[in-house]
């Protein structure tokens, strides 16, 4: 943060003049605008849960005018695997002066000028109006702005305040690829002994997703035990979230412990280390989670055993994954694994118990 803390604040300056300078011969009329970006089921669920609440999504926020440069971002129509297509609306208030973080169009000065982009500065608050399933992975989720006199954004303000530190920053290196720098920035943060619990667990967390993309599964396994040693003290905390959601501060989303579980057990798959990724899913579905985090799960455990050769097990798996997710978005996807396990069982004869133990090589 000290080092590109001279880049970060000229970067403000500069929207923030522009975006001055903007205002200043546009029409009072409301704005709308368009990002799109591809997010994971349990991004997904976070997102679900927060209607009617406030989020500040993470780093620079980068949208468009144009809606099907939005679509492009988004992959829609593409087949993800664990991940769904995202397009969000933002409409910005006219009535909004005073900006406490600034934006403006940077498209004059844009590598990019075909994409019409518009660059909100970190922290921006939105309130999340609706959320909608417009395809069989796709979403369109409404935010509005909250204007300066909302008090529900001056509650976040109290709560946020300060809060663009080095996660800030490891999450903008994450999103641009710059996994080395990412990791170094979280690592960093972690000597600071203040910090809380639910702030080493999101770090850890990250950090894992990181190893893992980079194939270091052992050190992503690893990242993941230190936070589950941690998260244990803000279990009774996150409860409370169900009941009453909290604004979706990106930042300070505490996983649960299914998730971490979950994600373990892939790390341990990926890596051939297939019986400590059986344990892992066995103490996933030992955890409180919603259907679909539960879905995911046995989604994965059936993939394990399928691998494994465990054709029954694997399409008992799937068969549960398919009740649980059948009025979300990714029950197809997990009604097509289903249905290709079900095509490798014979039907007419019985299996012995010999034939059974032959195809088990995990």
């Amino acid at each position: 943060m000290f080092r590109f803390g001279c880049y970060i604040a000229d970067l403000h300056n500069q929207i923030e003049k522009l975006g001055q300078e903007q205002r200043k011969i546009e029409s009072k009329n409301d704005k709308t605008y368009y990002r799109g970006k591809r997010y994971s089921i349990d991004v997904i669920q976070q997102f679900k849960d927060s209607i009617g609440h406030l989020i500040a999504l993470n780093g620079l926020l980068s949208t468009t005018e144009n809606y099907i440069t939005s679509t492009v971002f988004a992959g829609m129509g593409e087949t993800q695997d664990a991940y769904q297509s995202v397009i969000f609306e933002f409409n910005v208030d006219s009535k909004m002066t005073n900006l406490i973080r600034p934006y403006a169009n940077i498209n004059g000065r844009s590598a990019c000028q075909d994409e019409e982009e518009v660059l909100f500065f970190m922290g921006f608050v939105w309130k999340i109006e609706s959320m909608k399933k417009i395809g069989t992975n796709d979403w369109y989720i409404v935010l509005q702005s909250c204007t300066d006199y909302d008090p529900d954004l001056i509650t976040y303000i109290e709560q946020a305040r300060c809060h663009c530190t080095y996660i800030t920053v490891g999450n903008i290196l994450q999103e641009l690829g710059d996994h080395t720098s990412a990791t170094n920035f979280y690592q960093r943060m972690l000597l600071n002994e203040t910090l809380s619990d639910e702030t080493r667990v999101n770090f850890y967390f990250n950090m894992a997703a990181l190893a893992e993309d980079q194939d270091r599964y052992f050190d992503a396994v690893n990242y993941l035990i230190q936070a589950k040693n941690l998260i244990k003290s803000t279990v009774s905390e996150n409860n409370e979230v169900l009941a009453q959601p909290k604004p979706l501060f990106a930042d300070n989303i505490v996983p649960s412990q299914l998730n971490l579980f979950n994600n373990m057990a892939r790390a341990y798959m990926k890596a051939g280390k297939y019986p400590s990724a059986k344990k892992c899913f066995e103490d996933a579905l030992q955890q409180n989670g919603s259907d679909i985090q539960r879905a995911t799960v046995l989604n994965n455990y059936g993939l394990l055993e399928y691998t494994c050769r465990n054709i029954q097990q694997a399409e008992k798996y799937f068969q549960q994954a398919v009740e649980l997710a059948k009025n979300d978005a990714c029950g197809p996807e997990f009604k097509r694994n289903l249905d290709i396990v079900s095509k490798h069982i014979p039907k007419d004869t019985e299996t012995t118990d010999a034939e059974r133990k032959s195809e088990q090589t995990c």
